[in-house]
């Protein structure tokens, strides 16, 4: 019933009321789904038949469209995010980079790094899992042990200077820009 050629004409009965339902010819469904998440094939294969799919790329020029993308006067998002995801289509393809929604609305240094610590590791231990030299190789040792667990870095700051975690994030992008 939700395909085009069946909305408006094609009538089911609804169990409860009884009464006769179809879909409206003039009713958009708009779904989204991450490629990273393409693991059911079937489904998947299944909804690309019924829909029409449009890829969105992570685009860290958003960031700057809608947030301050300098965080701090020091930490540059839409540089960190194009870093990452550059090194994440090295190490892995291009279905696994992170979108640029993961950086929306970050305000201050504790936003970011609370988005570092809870959302984008964890994902990123996620899509290498195990694989700790790939890990280190993205973002730096200085958030791995040589197990591969978190190291946690300081927010403080001495004497105006950049905390060691701004310093971190700063090294993922200036090694870029620089390279």
């Amino acid at each position: 019933m939700i395909e085009q050629d069946k909305r408006g004409t094609l009538k089911s009965l609804l169990p409860y009321s009884k009464k006769d339902f179809c879909v409206p010819s003039n009713l958009y469904i708009i779904g989204t789904m991450n490629t990273a998440d393409r693991s059911i094939a079937a489904i998947d294969t299944a909804l690309r038949r019924r829909f029409t799919f449009v890829e969105i790329e992570p685009d860290s020029s958003v960031l700057a469209k809608h947030d301050n993308p300098i965080i701090n006067d020091n930490v540059d998002l839409t540089k960190l995010l194009d870093a990452i995801n550059e090194k994440i289509m090295d190490k892995y393809d291009r279905d696994h980079r992170i979108g640029h929604a993961y950086f929306m609305g970050i305000e201050t240094l504790n936003n970011l790094y609370q988005t570092w610590y809870y959302r984008v590791l964890p994902l990123l231990g996620e899509y290498f899992y195990n694989d700790t030299d790939t890990l280190i190789a993205i973002v730096g040792k200085s958030f791995y042990d040589q197990y591969g667990n978190i190291k946690n870095l300081s927010l403080s700051n001495n004497n105006g200077t950049l905390s060691e975690f701004e310093e971190k994030i700063i090294d993922i992008y200036r090694v870029r820009d620089n390279g």
